[in-house]
């Protein structure tokens, strides 16, 4: 069964898969899941919890920088607060209403923006034990740069990447850079011993929302 509610905010819709202790946040930029959700629970044999109504330009961002594209608003820098949001207030919530007893396995799937606060969170705590980052936004101003002087922390998890072949052909120039910083990435996180897996689609950064969703919770489970 597909639960609504909101907690903090944030507009939540739950589906468990009885007897499976583990589940599937997803931070998404609309709410055109609905349909998706509960068979998604059954195929992939995992609770799924799709949040929707994040400040996507601040929330999401790990620190303040100049608006993209030109003219934008500046980022504001808010992920260091959203995250706590999530551990102290969304996620006890969410797993006590679904009735998990013990910590369960958590994944963190991302698209565009939250894509880069899943690889950013996971870099700073193990609130999540395998990420999913669609898209993810690593041309942000010193993403790249930031992980490279930091020591990537030990993960005994999972982190998937995806990437339409189009992304970096942007009217944004800014965005250019995009295939090259996701290679980068998962250059890094192999260097450490961190399970990575890559997949290249087709289309521009919009392109089959749903079908790359399916694609990232099937290599989740291979991966596993």
């Amino acid at each position: 069964m597909v639960r609504k509610f909101d907690i903090d905010n944030l507009h939540c819709l739950c589906s468990r898969a009885d007897g499976r202790n583990r589940v599937a946040y997803i931070l998404y930029p609309m709410d055109i899941l609905s349909d998706w959700i509960g068979p998604a629970t059954e195929r992939y044999g995992t609770s799924i919890v799709v949040i929707t109504g994040i400040d996507w330009q601040d929330a999401l961002s790990p620190w303040p920088a100049k608006g993209v594209p030109r003219g934008c608003p500046d980022f504001k820098g808010l992920a260091p607060e959203f995250l706590s949001r999530l551990q102290d207030k969304v996620i006890p919530q969410i797993e006590a209403s679904m009735g998990f007893t013990a910590r369960p396995g958590r994944t963190l799937v991302g698209v565009s923006m939250s894509g880069l606060f899943a690889l950013w969170q996971w870099m700073q705590c193990d609130t999540f034990d395998n990420i999913a980052s669609l898209s993810g936004s690593f041309w942000y101003d010193g993403f790249v740069e930031s992980l490279k002087k930091q020591s990537i922390p030990h993960k005994n998890g999972h982190a998937y990447f995806l990437l339409g072949d189009r992304e970096a052909r942007s009217k944004v120039k800014a965005f250019d850079t995009v295939a090259a910083d996701t290679q980068a990435i998962i250059a890094l996180l192999d260097a450490d011993g961190i399970n990575t897996r890559f997949e290249s689609v087709p289309g521009n950064h919009y392109a089959d929302p749903i079908g790359r969703l399916d694609k990232a919770f099937a290599a989740l489970g291979e991966m596993s």
